[in-house]
């Protein structure tokens, strides 16, 4: 039983955004509104959004804020438009305000985000969709996703070339709001009826539970109860990413009018998405009950878009020949022996391509023979190829309209689909060229040079070059690095792979998000001139200063005495003759620890009287004891030595790999 197409629908929603265990910043964003005004209500229905920002990039988080609070404003504000052209021109106005305020001269550099917004009018649904954020319809115990995900994945599978299992270029997205000045947007459109559920979510979710877990998950419980769970669940397989979800329950109102009619299928009332005017929109097929004088014409018009959603379903091309089987012994139509032929070359790929070349070489050689005919009644006269912008504009976009008789119609349907996939192919490769947004400021190093990280939040890392690889642990301001490998090649990048200055652990950083966060410095730890720091540096960082010096302690022996105190490496006291500088060559940074700070022992050692790995032994240190920072760094027997004093009044010099920072000086 299904309800008149004239009620509306009830709508009860849950939604809710988490950061998830691995992250530091959640840079989704979700939102929606119910107009107060009943007219308003019925012209424009209800609006839901949820937003992805791309983490790699600098404000992923003010990225999605944007999309979800520009695209509800504009929504409702435009002063004309259906549902759907208002929804278009919304997400197009949140892309170029995400752009301007990431490229502008006040901005360190880009920043984007993915979104899915839909709007539920009545008894429609209308999604918008930019980037690869999902969103579900969930139906009588099927699920189907609706809209489109923007990879490279994605447009290499459409072009006929999947990638290989594992490819790290295939979550890459190829079209996101803010990348470009402008970007093409997604409209899906179709029914909805009383019980379905539709689901919007970010990939966060995606990545740990599939669309079928989710249709169980949703179904079997109340919506805030299945929201909870779903992120639960993502959080317990790992949450290596922000987690948000949006679930909507469709219930018809009382007193609604009820029809005798079986309820059509899901794919026969979600056609499959066409290209027109520059968008993608989703055409449902039309469902009508069955009527013994409408035109066989009509029939197969029908049949085709069903069959065309087939083709494109995971299902397969058996399921598609079943359900075509089904229809003729149902309706009765007789199918002639050229439609066969057709049903045959559109299931079998190989069969096809055969066709095709088979065609072209006809269609060359029938050309060859009318330009000799041409040419033996008028050798002079040339004709010359018409002008591209002479084109009409639906073949300047990439799409074509072939026109064909009834005689050539199944010929005139293969050469469509053969231009179709030539199309997706030439865009699957130019999207990864064209659509990768200019890299944004950052800091230029090259191999084996060390940085310092300025003040400031963590910088986040990753195990790949990739925004979407699994997270390692962050950059901390105050610590030094060294470079290992620079990846140009990656999405917005460079991308650095850097170790710690004890060479415990690599990872990868994007260049992007070290803007004004990294001081070039030697080995030894000292800052390097003005003109061979990163041209992203602001030059206040360098402004002249005192130089540190050390307070005068007991010197043991082989060091500076009292009167000529030891100073950190690379800086010189201006009491210091430069003759007791450290002449001793260390593979790593020194740390920055002044006098007072707390360091922690990072295992069990031996307490030293001299900075040596051979000195005079005091006692044992256990892991974990913590102690105050009296002096160093010393350059001795190739580390960096620190002298310390531990609460029970013991003091002695230990190698810096064996502590960590614990805290600043008392106060």
């Amino acid at each position: 039983m299904s309800q008149s197409p004239s009620s509306s629908l009830n709508v009860s929603v849950a939604m809710d955004t988490n950061v998830g265990r691995k992250r530091e910043q959640n840079q989704d964003a979700i939102g929606h509104m119910v107009p107060a005004d009943p007219d308003v209500l019925a012209q424009l229905g209800r609006i839901f959004v949820l937003a992805d920002g791309v983490g790699g990039l600098t404000s992923g988080d003010l990225a999605s804020q944007y999309a979800v609070s520009t695209i509800i404003s504009s929504y409702y504000n435009q002063e004309d438009g259906d549902p759907g052209e208002r929804l278009a021109r919304a997400i197009a106005e949140a892309n170029s305000l995400i752009y301007a305020e990431g490229h502008g001269d006040d901005t360190p550099g880009a920043m984007a985000t993915t979104v899915v917004a839909v709007v539920i009018r009545e008894r429609s649904l209308i999604i918008g969709s930019v980037g690869d954020s999902p969103a579900y319809l969930l139906r009588e115990g099927h699920v189907r996703q609706l809209t489109h995900d923007h990879t490279v994945e994605q447009m290499q599978r459409e072009a006929g070339q999947p990638l290989a299992d594992g490819d790290p270029n295939g979550r890459k997205l190829v079209r996101a709001l803010g990348n470009m000045p402008s970007v093409k947007v997604d409209i899906i459109t179709g029914p909805v009826r009383d019980g379905d559920y539709v689901v919007l979510c970010s990939d966060g979710l995606t990545r740990y539970v599939d669309p079928e877990e989710i249709e169980r998950t949703v179904t079997s419980s109340p919506p805030e109860t299945a929201v909870q769970t779903l992120i639960g669940i993502a959080n317990e397989r790992g949450g290596a990413d922000n987690v948000s979800l949006i679930v909507l329950h469709l219930i018809g109102e009382e007193g609604d009018v009820t029809r005798e009619m079986t309820p059509p299928a899901m794919e026969l009332e979600w056609g499959s998405r066409q290209e027109a005017d520059g968008q993608d929109l989703a055409v449902p097929s039309p469902v009508s009950p069955p009527r013994s004088r409408q035109a066989a014409a009509e029939d197969r018009q029908a049949a085709d878009s069903e069959r065309t959603w087939m083709r494109q379903s995971p299902l397969g091309t058996a399921r598609a020949r079943q359900k075509e089987r089904e229809r003729r012994r149902t309706t009765g139509t007789v199918e002639s022996p050229l439609t066969d032929l057709w049903d045959l070359l559109r299931s079998n790929m190989v069969v096809t391509g055969i066709g095709m070349a088979v065609l072209l070489v006809l269609f060359v050689v029938i050309m060859l023979i009318v330009a000799g005919a041409v040419n033996d009644d008028d050798s002079g006269t040339s004709e010359q190829p018409p002008d591209s912008t002479a084109l009409p504009a639906a073949q300047q976009t990439g799409t074509y309209v072939i026109q064909s008789t009834a005689t050539a119609q199944a010929a005139a349907r293969q050469t469509t689909d053969a231009l179709q996939d030539d199309e997706a192919e030439k865009a699957a490769t130019s999207a990864v060229l064209t659509l990768t947004p200019p890299a944004p400021s950052g800091p230029i190093m090259d191999d084996d040079d060390w940085f310092r990280v300025l003040p400031g939040e963590p910088i986040p890392t990753f195990e790949e070059p990739d925004t979407h690889a699994d997270p390692a642990t962050p950059l901390e301001a105050g610590s030094a690095y060294l470079i290992q490998e620079v990846d140009n090649d990656a999405w917005n990048g460079p991308w650095y792979w850097v170790v710690d200055n004890l060479g415990v652990e690599a990872r990868w950083v994007n260049g992007p998000s070290l803007h004004q966060r990294a001081l070039a410095i030697t080995p030894s730890g000292e800052p390097l001139p003005l003109d061979q720091q990163p041209t992203d540096l602001a030059p206040s960082i360098l402004s002249p200063t005192p130089p540190p010096t050390l307070a005068p302690s007991d010197t043991p022996a082989g060091t500076s005495s009292p009167e000529t105190p030891q100073t950190p490496a690379g800086i010189v006291s201006p009491d210091a003759a430069p003759t007791l500088t450290p002449t001793i060559t260390v593979d790593y940074v020194a740390e920055e620890w002044e006098a007072g700070v707390v360091v922690r022992a990072k295992a069990e050692f031996l307490l030293r009287q001299t900075p040596s790995l051979d000195g005079d032994e005091i006692g044992p240190v256990a892991a974990d004891e913590t102690a105050s920072v009296l002096q160093g760094p010393v350059a001795a027997d190739s580390h960096w030595w620190w002298r310390l004093q531990y609460e029970d009044g013991r003091v002695g010099w230990v190698a810096q790999p064996l502590l960590s920072y614990d805290g600043p000086p008392a106060p």
